[in-house]
């Protein structure tokens, strides 16, 4: 169930995470500047997380943030940061293949191949920015995709720390694989302690945040469940 906390030099994941966050500035800079803010702001409310920086509440001080593991936003890092490269290899492709068959509907296939995976990386991109939690010395807040209703958001406050912080694995496969060998968890937020699915020692009635980095679930056990001085 819960996994041994190890230090980050255990895992080769520290450098690659940096180099995506320089990609991910520039996606986020970009995409910020040139699209996102000519969306009237009534609207945007519906779909990002509310910036804690105007909402903070009277001497409350953030502690800790908290996102998707990097694994989460790779494809939209990939399409978006080598959108380029990604154009210039699609128009020779399309040429090629043009070229060898005559034919119109063939040589369509690797554009219509970059705009499935343009749509993907943005849907990926949107859900990576809406999962967000953060500790502050007052509440944990919790942002969310809702459930059923994509692309809006839901926000969760929380006045108590959890009672139980359970690490377990994820239910779908491919994001099962990337947590073997990242070390990442879902991780289970309950404010009930001892309330366990039968047969199991999952937590039950807990909400669920997916795919956290090791060193993040350590930094939160750490706030939480740390003697207040």
């Amino acid at each position: 169930m819960n996994t041994q906390e190890t230090s980050s030099d255990a895992y080769p994941e520290p450098q690659i995470e940096e180099e995506l966050e320089e990609i991910r500035s520039g996606i986020r800079s970009w995409l910020s500047h040139n699209i996102w803010h000519r969306v009237p702001h009534k609207y945007r409310l519906n779909v990002e997380p509310g910036g804690l920086d105007v909402h903070l509440l009277a001497d409350e001080i953030p502690q800790l943030e908290i996102h998707l593991a990097w694994y989460r936003d790779l494809l939209s890092n990939i399409v978006f940061g080598h959108f380029n490269w990604l154009l210039v290899t699609d128009l020779i492709l399309t040429a090629v293949i043009f070229l060898g068959t005559r034919s119109l509907t063939y040589s369509l296939i690797p554009t219509i191949a970059l705009l499935i995976a343009m749509f993907e990386a943005g849907r990926e991109f949107i859900e990576y920015e809406q999962w967000r939690l953060i500790k502050t010395n007052k509440r944990l807040i919790i942002s969310l995709p809702q459930h059923g209703s994509w692309p809006l958001v839901d926000n969760i406050e929380m006045g108590d720390s959890p009672k139980v912080i359970d690490t377990n694995w994820s239910n779908n496969a491919i994001w099962r694989l990337f947590q073997f060998f990242t070390g990442a968890r879902d991780v289970y937020l309950s404010l009930t302690a001892f309330k366990f699915e039968e047969g199991t020692a999952r937590v039950k009635d807990a909400l669920i945040f997916p795919d956290v980095m090791p060193d993040d679930v350590y930094k939160l056990k750490n706030l939480v469940f740390s003697k207040k001085s």
